[in-house]
């Protein structure tokens, strides 16, 4: 170490410069890094909801995107807003009405880029509706004689309510399809909740190709706002030659929401929201570091941080990463931990040219033999356990743990080369007194002798010494004098906090999480409240022969059963209080979708496919994987569940009960044989990563603690050593758990990572503490000088890295955005419980395991 500060302050220059460029390009590359807020950031790939999800998505389209076409349902389907309605879904879908020309501009970019993979609307449903009964209708009346025609029409129109020419232009007509005349006027039927959730709404529901990147995603997204919103789209084109409105309704509005978008919008918002914040947060360090970090060039440490953190995210994206939610979380841990490195290294630096060393070389080497193996300990042992993250069974964790490894690698490198390159550059030769680097607390209190301690020990600071601050004083007095009941009692509150920790709320509803301006979000609320449902889950179902009756029937029950289980049932029953609402199925085309046992019994193979050869190619494919040699299904078909936003615990409940509806294979209610059933979709993954999350917090933490303990014990060749800073590491955890359980702040999916935190930020501290420790006993100063030496030179440093972190991202406490705010929360505890475990159980262990505490 020596050498290599020696070599890089000879080189000062040409190593700055080529530091810079580097950091540089490095910042420019990592402000370009894409968002990710893809599955596989949740969920293993060998899972089997992932498996199934992927294959939903390779057959069926990407999560469902919905534009709910909110107004009174009457109005909406009964006037000329149906025709408009068309000329949307026509719009969205890429394909034009017929007549309809030219498309607006955001219509031809769908038409041209086609990133829609199928659509369903209610006017699309209702054409194609008319189409079939019109072709069923010409049929009977060229197949049925005229004496018989009559009596068989009168016995359609008992049974299905139509009573009047099937036409899109015929109120009655479409009444009739789309009413339940059973319940109160304008009810819909609830079969077709999915196009029609209730009186006052009606919605399209369209899935994206699942070959789209993130980027072309993104891209679509945006192009389908524009075709609803934009006032040109909406308000004016051109129809059978004649200008009148496209999309825009009387008396009703759009709104745009479903998973792909949410998660686009909050995934952007929060990246931005986070560096928003950041930003400020790096103003507040700044201007903390100028008040208690007193050496020349205080904000250096600020400046070697951005850049480790430039250079960690850069490398990040050169090797083809993108940004999750975790690897955001990484930017706030990465600059705490870089600028105590700078930090420590300068107050080194600053010490050693107090003490006669020339500025330059001398000092550099100095510092880097002084500190820097203390320092790299401390950094070898934060990484190791930031690597038992990779036990965790969430792959955005795992990926959190190593972006943090070779971050504070990257962050230790920089703070040593760079670091005391640019001190080397500094003029002049320091300050008289006490060293710069003590910081604020130990030259505001240089002229003091210890009172409180010199009355417990009968000696004063030596000349020239800074002294300490008489609450600390006070502290290190009581870890001297009683330090076994010091420890004693941070045991038995680490012990408290670790099992009161288990009851720590996890939020992880997105609407209480996300932040609450962006449109995205508003919108699904909004869509919450007029439905009651706002995403889909899905039960992908294989089967030999899905045209087999005995499946036909178990698809409908299944779906009965699983509505029950989701609170849908009864006559009156109401997507709006429900958990689960019926979606489309491919047993709705022959059953007729009832909610209630039909006439399946009489079903028979050739009955089926009769009726679903009837069905054109593009409608049956929504809900089926269809073979284009017989146009029948074959393979895999759907069964959809609409789902309202809610905790995924509560989510995860309502999932168990939905597979439970199912049944198991040869039993009753159960898949006939060869029949398989798998429930699918974003909320079964994002349930299952919470879970999963969940119930791994304190394994997580864990391993964590026995990977420092390996390091340290590594290092140093001796479990005593290894143990003494271990001892405030263990009891922080236990700390952080009680403070977060008092103050009532949930976790959430975003700090649930509190273990690995925690852990990070008390080796960090714990152990250049200890070692500087050691190193003053070795010179040949008793415990109590000893103590001082180290608090007043490395533990000023220390707390001035601290109070630093603390003050900028304290600043996320103060975001709009939920999830920001509780991690600000909790990394703010995390940071006060390591400088509270450094300040107060780690005197007591050092006095402890010390030469002198043994013999007293």
């Amino acid at each position: 170490m020596r050498r290599v500060a020696g070599w890089s302050v000879r080189h000062a220059r040409l190593v700055l410069a080529v530091g810079v460029f580097v950091a540089v390009g490095a910042g420019v590359a990592a402000a370009r890094l894409d968002t990710d807020a893809a599955t596989d950031t949740l969920i293993d790939s060998d899972a089997s909801s992932y498996k199934a999800t992927q294959e939903v998505r390779r057959e069926f389209g990407e999560e469902p995107v919905i534009v709910l076409a909110k107004g009174d349902l009457q109005r909406l389907v009964l006037t000329s807003n149906l025709g408009r309605l068309l000329r949307l879904e026509g719009c969205l879908s890429g394909k034009a009405p017929k007549g309809a020309r030219p498309l607006p501009g955001p219509c031809t970019e769908l038409a041209e880029e086609d990133p829609v993979r199928s659509l369903v609307g209610p006017a699309t449903f209702l054409n194609a509706a008319t189409i079939q009964i019109q072709r069923q209708l010409e049929r009977l009346v060229a197949s049925v004689p005229r004496d018989r025609l009559r009596q068989v029409l009168l016995q359609l129109a008992a049974r299905y309510g139509i009573t009047s020419a099937p036409s899109l232009s015929n109120p009655d007509f479409l009444a009739a399809i789309v009413f339940d005349v059973n319940r109160a006027r304008g009810t819909p039927k609830a079969r077709l909740a999915y196009l029609f959730p209730n009186s006052e709404s009606a919605q399209i529901v369209l899935r994206l190709r699942p070959d789209l990147s993130e980027a072309e995603r993104h891209r679509a997204i945006e192009t389908i706002e524009a075709a609803v919103r934009d006032p040109v789209a909406r308000k004016q084109c051109e129809f059978r030659g004649k200008p009148e409105p496209c999309f825009q309704l009387h008396g009703g509005k759009y709104v745009i929401s479903g998973a792909p978008v949410v998660v686009d919008a909050v995934t952007r918002a929060l990246k931005d929201a986070l560096l928003v914040l950041l930003g400020v947060a790096v103003v507040v360090m700044a201007l903390t570091l100028l008040l208690v970090f007193r050496s020349r060039w205080p904000l250096l440490p600020l400046g070697i941080a951005l850049a480790a953190a430039a250079l960690t995210f850069g490398a990040f994206g050169l090797l083809g990463g993108s940004l999750t939610m975790a690897s955001i979380a990484v930017m706030p841990i990465l600059i705490g931990l870089a600028v105590d490195y700078a930090i420590q290294l300068q107050a080194r630096y600053d010490e050693a040219v107090q003490l006669g060393a020339a500025p330059g070389v001398d000092a550099a080497k100095l510092a880097a033999s002084g500190g820097g193996p203390a320092i790299a300990t401390a950094c070898l042992a934060t990484a190791a356990g930031f690597l038992a993250l990779q036990l965790s069974p969430i792959p955005m964790v795992r990926g959190f743990g190593l972006l943090l490894v070779a971050g504070v690698a990257i962050a230790f490198a920089l703070s040593f080369v760079a670091g005391l390159v640019a001190l080397g550059l500094r003029p002049g030769a320091g300050s008289p007194g006490a060293p710069p680097g003590a910081g604020f607390f130990a030259s505001r209190y240089a002229s003091r002798p210890m009172r409180w301690l010199g009355r417990k020990t009968g000696r004063r600071a030596a000349p020239g010494h800074p002294t300490l601050p008489p609450h600390l004083a006070r502290v290190l007095a009581v870890a001297r004098t009683y330090p076994l009941r010091v420890l004693a009692v941070g045991a038995v509150l680490a012990i408290v906090g670790w099992g009161v920790g288990t009851q720590i709320e996890t939020q992880t509803d997105i609407a209480k999480l996300a932040p609450q301006n962006v449109r995205a979000v508003k919108e699904l609320n909004e869509l919450q409240d007029t439905t009651g449902v706002s995403g889909e889950l899905d039960a992908r179902v294989t089967a030999p022969d899905l045209t087999d009756p005995a499946t036909i029937r178990w698809m409908a029950a299944f779906k009965r059963r699983a509505l029950r289980a989701g609170g849908f049932a009864g006559a009156n029953a109401s997507c709006r209080e429900a958990e689960a609402c019926p979606g489309p199925a491919l047993s709705d085309f022959v059953t007729g979708g009832g909610l209630t046992p039909g006439p399946e019994g009489q079903l028979t193979r050739k009955s089926i496919r009769s009726a679903l050869k009837q069905i054109p190619t593009y409608d049956l494919r929504q809900v089926a994987t269809v073979d284009p040699r017989t146009g029948l299904p074959s393979g895999t078909a759907l069964i959809g569940f609409g789902i309202r936003a809610q905790s995924l615990d509560s989510q995860q409940k309502l999932i168990e009960r939905i597979r439970a509806a199912a049944g198991r294979p040869g039993t009753k209610g159960g898949p006939p044989p060869g029949v398989q059933v798998e429930l699918a979709g974003l909320p079964v993954i994002a349930a299952a990563a919470a879970s999963d999350l969940d119930s791994s917090r304190y394994l997580l933490t864990a391993a964590g603690l026995l990977a420092v303990a390996l390091v340290l014990s590594g290092v140093y060749r001796s479990w005593t050593r290894a143990l003494v800073p271990l001892v405030p590491i263990v009891l922080a955890t236990g700390w952080s758990a009680l403070v977060l359980w008092l103050t009532r702040i949930p976790l959430n999916p975003m700090s649930a990572t509190l273990g690995a935190l925690t852990i990070a930020i008390a080796t960090e501290f714990s152990v250049i503490l200890a070692a500087r420790f050691r190193q003053e006993r070795q010179a040949g100063r008793d415990v109590a000088a000893a103590l001082d030496a180290t608090y007043s030179r490395t533990g000023a440093a220390v707390l001035a890295s601290g109070v630093t972190a603390i003050a900028g991202f304290a600043v996320l406490i103060v975001s709009e955005v939920g999830m920001l705010r509780q991690f600000g929360f909790v990394t703010v505890i995390d940071l006060a419980v390591a400088l509270l475990g450094v300040t107060i159980a780690l005197p007591a262990t050092l006095i402890l395991f010390s030469d002198k505490g043994r013999r007293s």
